[in-house]
């Protein structure tokens, strides 16, 4: 899984679409059986079976693969004039003026099936500021509300104002359990936080 001050993505030039995959060997096997231990360690009683069984489960998201992709949609012109009309003269910082996220084509998902998660990114660079560098990160999230799985990518698509259209996607394991999961898409801009989604996932068999 990646982490924010690891990013698993690959440089690409200026302005061009990207896309990056994770690339490291997961053994499910061998994480189920890490979770299932540590999940047994932590459990109390009879209670040490359950959390076994809940630790095996987690085990299996951590090898889900994630290709990612990043691209611009809207130049700089375009944006620029919409900011002014609606805000009047443009920011001296780097500004994200709009970050959206939805998951496509639907908010329900198969057990086992693919799920992307895309968003969209409306970035004004500053007048007196060093080009902005962003990252985004995916975080899944179980229906009782513990986080399964997460990986952050640079937005490499990023070269100034436009807005930006990013996607992650990946398979879900088979046979997890059905429910009301929680997909939240977070944006770091220099390393700082600057805006999360949330968005509702239901997992079917």
């Amino acid at each position: 899984m990646g982490g924010l001050g690891k990013p698993d993505a690959t440089a690409a030039a200026p302005g061009a679409s990207t896309q990056s995959t994770a690339t490291h060997e997961c053994n499910p096997v061998v994480t189920g059986a890490i979770g299932a231990l540590a999940g047994s360690l932590f459990g109390n009683g009879k209670g040490h079976l359950a959390g076994a069984a809940i630790g095996a489960g987690v085990g299996v998201f951590a090898c889900m693969a994630y290709n990612y992709h990043s691209r611009r949609v809207r130049d700089a012109r375009a944006v620029e004039a919409q900011y002014q009309s609606q805000r009047g003269a443009l920011p001296a910082t780097n500004t994200i003026d709009s970050y959206q996220s939805a998951l496509v084509p639907g908010g329900t998902v198969q057990s086992g099936g693919k799920v992307e998660m895309q968003s969209h990114v409306t970035l004004l660079r500053g007048a007196h500021d060093v080009p902005p560098q962003l990252k985004e990160q995916l975080t899944l999230y179980s229906p009782d509300g513990k986080q399964l799985a997460t990986s952050t990518k640079d937005v490499d698509a990023i070269n100034g104002t436009g807005e930006y259209e990013t996607s992650f996607d990946f398979n879900l394991p088979k046979g997890i359990q059905e429910g009301r999961y929680t997909m939240s898409s977070t944006l770091y801009m220099g390393g700082q936080k600057v805006r999360t989604n949330e968005v509702p996932m239901l997992v079917v068999s």
